[in-house]
Protein backbone atom coordinates (compact mmCIF):
# COMPACT_ATOMS: atom_id res chain seq x y z
CA UNK A 1 0.00 0.00 0.00
CA UNK A 2 2.63 2.42 1.08
CA UNK A 3 4.48 1.16 -1.85
CA UNK A 4 1.25 2.24 -3.98
CA UNK A 5 1.11 5.72 -2.78
CA UNK A 6 4.98 6.54 -3.39
CA UNK A 7 4.91 5.29 -6.54
CA UNK A 8 2.19 7.36 -7.23
CA UNK A 9 3.40 10.30 -5.70
CA UNK A 10 6.37 9.63 -8.16
CA UNK A 11 4.58 9.49 -11.12
CA UNK A 12 3.12 12.74 -10.22
CA UNK A 13 6.44 14.56 -9.54
CA UNK A 14 7.53 13.20 -13.02
CA UNK A 15 4.39 14.20 -14.68
CA UNK A 16 4.60 18.10 -13.22
CA UNK A 17 8.29 17.99 -14.21
CA UNK A 18 7.31 17.43 -17.78
CA UNK A 19 4.65 20.26 -17.81
CA UNK A 20 7.12 22.65 -16.32
CA UNK A 21 9.20 21.36 -19.10
CA UNK A 22 6.36 21.87 -21.92
CA UNK A 23 5.73 25.43 -20.48
CA UNK A 24 9.25 26.60 -20.29
CA UNK A 25 11.16 25.16 -23.04
CA UNK A 26 8.37 24.47 -26.12
CA UNK A 27 6.88 27.14 -28.32
CA UNK A 28 3.49 25.18 -28.22
CA UNK A 29 0.16 27.66 -28.74
CA UNK A 30 -0.41 29.17 -25.41
CA UNK A 31 -4.00 27.53 -25.70
CA UNK A 32 -2.25 24.22 -25.75
CA UNK A 33 -0.25 25.29 -22.91
CA UNK A 34 -3.41 26.30 -20.62
CA UNK A 35 -4.85 22.69 -21.44
CA UNK A 36 -1.79 20.67 -20.36
CA UNK A 37 -2.03 22.90 -16.91
CA UNK A 38 -5.63 22.40 -16.56
CA UNK A 39 -5.49 18.71 -17.50
CA UNK A 40 -2.77 17.86 -15.22
CA UNK A 41 -4.68 19.86 -12.28
CA UNK A 42 -7.97 18.04 -12.79
CA UNK A 43 -5.71 14.39 -12.50
CA UNK A 44 -4.21 15.43 -9.23
CA UNK A 45 -8.11 16.34 -8.11
CA UNK A 46 -8.87 12.77 -9.77
CA UNK A 47 -6.29 10.95 -8.35
CA UNK A 48 -6.62 12.73 -4.86
CA UNK A 49 -10.27 10.95 -4.78
CA UNK A 50 -9.26 7.69 -6.02
CA UNK A 51 -6.18 7.41 -3.53
CA UNK A 52 -8.98 7.32 -0.92
CA UNK A 53 -9.08 3.95 -1.38
CA UNK A 54 -5.68 3.41 -0.55
CA UNK A 55 -5.45 5.95 2.79
CA UNK A 56 -7.36 3.46 4.62
CA UNK A 57 -10.18 6.13 5.31
CA UNK A 58 -13.88 4.68 4.78
CA UNK A 59 -14.60 3.83 1.29
CA UNK A 60 -17.80 5.63 0.10
CA UNK A 61 -18.33 3.05 -2.76
CA UNK A 62 -20.09 0.24 -2.60
CA UNK A 63 -20.85 -2.43 0.00
CA UNK A 64 -20.32 -5.88 -0.87
CA UNK A 65 -23.24 -7.99 -1.31
CA UNK A 66 -22.41 -10.67 1.47
CA UNK A 67 -20.74 -10.18 4.47
CA UNK A 68 -19.74 -9.92 8.29
CA UNK A 69 -20.35 -6.96 10.38
CA UNK A 70 -17.32 -6.47 13.20
CA UNK A 71 -18.47 -3.06 13.86
CA UNK A 72 -20.30 -0.09 12.92
CA UNK A 73 -20.59 3.65 14.46
CA UNK A 74 -23.36 5.90 13.71
CA UNK A 75 -22.57 9.70 13.17
CA UNK A 76 -25.58 11.97 14.01
CA UNK A 77 -26.49 15.08 11.41
CA UNK A 78 -26.06 18.19 12.69
CA UNK A 79 -27.52 21.17 10.89
CA UNK A 80 -25.66 24.15 13.22
CA UNK A 81 -22.42 23.03 12.12
CA UNK A 82 -23.67 22.14 8.86
CA UNK A 83 -22.66 18.88 9.09
CA UNK A 84 -24.30 15.16 7.32
CA UNK A 85 -24.41 12.35 9.30
CA UNK A 86 -22.86 9.08 8.43
CA UNK A 87 -23.45 5.37 9.23
CA UNK A 88 -19.35 3.67 9.32
CA UNK A 89 -19.77 0.12 9.07
CA UNK A 90 -16.57 -2.30 9.25
CA UNK A 91 -17.08 -5.13 7.54
CA UNK A 92 -15.52 -8.26 5.50
CA UNK A 93 -16.77 -9.93 2.44
CA UNK A 94 -17.99 -13.74 2.97
CA UNK A 95 -18.02 -15.45 -0.47
CA UNK A 96 -20.67 -17.86 -1.82
CA UNK A 97 -19.43 -20.63 0.17
CA UNK A 98 -19.34 -17.76 3.66
CA UNK A 99 -15.58 -17.88 4.09
CA UNK A 100 -14.10 -14.72 4.18
CA UNK A 101 -12.67 -13.11 0.90
CA UNK A 102 -10.49 -10.14 1.66
CA UNK A 103 -9.47 -8.33 4.33
CA UNK A 104 -12.01 -6.30 6.55
CA UNK A 105 -12.99 -2.86 5.50
CA UNK A 106 -14.20 0.26 6.74
CA UNK A 107 -17.28 1.61 4.91
CA UNK A 108 -19.46 4.95 4.71
CA UNK A 109 -22.95 5.39 4.10
CA UNK A 110 -24.91 8.46 4.32
CA UNK A 111 -26.89 9.08 7.44
CA UNK A 112 -31.11 7.22 7.60
CA UNK A 113 -32.79 6.91 10.42
CA UNK A 114 -34.39 3.03 8.71
CA UNK A 115 -30.16 2.46 8.34
CA UNK A 116 -29.22 3.30 11.62
CA UNK A 117 -32.24 1.18 13.69
CA UNK A 118 -30.73 -2.05 11.44
CA UNK A 119 -27.33 -1.02 12.64
CA UNK A 120 -28.05 -0.77 15.93
CA UNK A 121 -30.28 -3.80 16.61
CA UNK A 122 -26.81 -5.53 14.94
CA UNK A 123 -24.88 -3.77 17.26
CA UNK A 124 -26.70 -5.51 20.37
CA UNK A 125 -26.86 -9.03 18.73
CA UNK A 126 -22.79 -8.05 18.61
CA UNK A 127 -22.47 -6.64 22.26
CA UNK A 128 -24.21 -10.25 23.21
CA UNK A 129 -21.50 -12.27 21.62
CA UNK A 130 -23.43 -13.00 18.33
CA UNK A 131 -21.53 -13.30 14.93
CA UNK A 132 -23.77 -10.86 12.33
CA UNK A 133 -23.44 -11.29 8.18
CA UNK A 134 -25.09 -9.10 6.25
CA UNK A 135 -26.64 -8.93 2.48
CA UNK A 136 -27.14 -6.47 0.32
CA UNK A 137 -30.00 -7.02 -2.03
CA UNK A 138 -31.47 -5.47 -5.16
CA UNK A 139 -34.80 -6.97 -4.39
CA UNK A 140 -36.98 -5.77 -1.47
CA UNK A 141 -37.39 -8.20 1.64
CA UNK A 142 -40.64 -8.53 1.37
CA UNK A 143 -44.08 -7.84 -0.81
CA UNK A 144 -45.50 -4.19 -0.26
CA UNK A 145 -49.20 -4.58 -0.40
CA UNK A 146 -50.60 -1.58 -2.64
CA UNK A 147 -52.66 1.11 -0.32
CA UNK A 148 -52.47 4.48 -0.24
CA UNK A 149 -50.63 4.01 3.54
CA UNK A 150 -47.55 2.11 0.88
CA UNK A 151 -47.74 3.94 -1.59
CA UNK A 152 -47.00 7.03 0.25
CA UNK A 153 -43.84 5.49 1.89
CA UNK A 154 -42.69 4.14 -0.86
CA UNK A 155 -42.60 7.94 -2.62
CA UNK A 156 -41.09 9.27 0.56
CA UNK A 157 -38.50 6.64 0.74
CA UNK A 158 -38.20 7.31 -3.09
CA UNK A 159 -36.70 11.17 -2.42
CA UNK A 160 -34.26 9.85 -0.36
CA UNK A 161 -33.37 6.80 -1.71
CA UNK A 162 -30.25 8.48 -3.17
CA UNK A 163 -27.61 9.25 -0.59
CA UNK A 164 -25.98 13.35 -0.84
CA UNK A 165 -24.19 13.18 -3.99
CA UNK A 166 -22.19 16.57 -4.28
CA UNK A 167 -19.11 15.06 -6.02
CA UNK A 168 -17.28 16.57 -3.45
CA UNK A 169 -14.51 14.33 -1.82
CA UNK A 170 -15.79 11.47 0.61
CA UNK A 171 -19.31 12.24 -0.81
CA UNK A 172 -19.31 9.66 -3.44
CA UNK A 173 -22.69 7.19 -2.45
CA UNK A 174 -23.76 4.95 -4.05
CA UNK A 175 -28.16 4.35 -4.74
CA UNK A 176 -28.76 3.05 -1.29
CA UNK A 177 -31.93 2.03 0.06
CA UNK A 178 -31.66 0.29 3.90
CA UNK A 179 -34.64 -1.62 2.64
CA UNK A 180 -31.64 -3.79 0.69
CA UNK A 181 -29.68 -4.35 3.88
CA UNK A 182 -30.92 -7.14 5.92
CA UNK A 183 -28.97 -8.60 8.71
CA UNK A 184 -28.54 -12.09 10.36
CA UNK A 185 -26.63 -15.02 12.06
CA UNK A 186 -23.34 -15.49 10.89
CA UNK A 187 -24.05 -19.02 8.32
CA UNK A 188 -21.09 -21.58 9.14
CA UNK A 189 -18.71 -22.15 6.11
CA UNK A 190 -19.95 -24.45 3.41
CA UNK A 191 -17.12 -27.03 3.20
CA UNK A 192 -16.86 -30.15 0.71
CA UNK A 193 -18.41 -33.44 1.20
CA UNK A 194 -15.91 -36.30 2.98
CA UNK A 195 -16.45 -39.28 1.21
Amino acid sequence: MTVTILLMSGAYALVAALLVLLLLATRLPFFLKGLATVATCGMILWTYQAIGELRGLPTDSEPPAHFKLHWARVVEPNPLMKEKGHVFMWLEELDEMNFPSGMPRAYALAYDPDLVKKVEVAMGKIKEGEEVSGTISDEPAEEISETAEALAKEVKEGTRRAGPNSGEVGERYFDFDPEMLTFGEVAAPITPSKD
